[in-house]
């Protein structure tokens, strides 16, 4: 008579259900899907974005990146314009933006004196 030996067969599925964990675990933590997004800034004539700078970066989800918008001589900051929706103040040259997509954003200058932008 064959005498079955429960206690590996348990042992077995725990090491398996382990690994299963340990695989998921690691294709969670990898960055290339949603959890990571690009965020690319530019700026008009008469001024650049001096923090983060201008370019596309690279953030996770629900990262809070600082902007500033820095205006030359002879310039004033208008607005950040483009994909806006998550930037706190749209209508201050310091701000910030929560990153939960990719998304592009543009600081607007105009001469001093000019009129600013319509609003609806």
């Amino acid at each position: 008579m064959r005498v079955i030996n429960h206690k590996h067969g348990y042992v077995a599925m725990i090491g398996i259900l382990l690994i299963a964990l340990a695989l998921s675990a690691g294709m969670i933590g990898c960055n290339g899907g949603s959890g990571t997004y690009s965020l690319t800034i530019a700026s008009t004539t008469g001024g650049s974005v001096t923090a983060p700078g201008e370019g596309t970066f690279s953030y996770s989800a629900g990262t809070v990146v600082q902007l500033l918008a820095t205006p030359d001589d002879g310039y004033i900051f208008q607005a950040w314009t483009g994909d806006i929706t998550d930037v706190a103040d749209p209508g201050s040259a310091s701000s910030n933006i929560t990153v939960n997509a990719t998304c592009s954003i543009t600081a607007s200058f105009a001469e001093e004196g000019s009129p600013g932008p319509s609003m609806p």
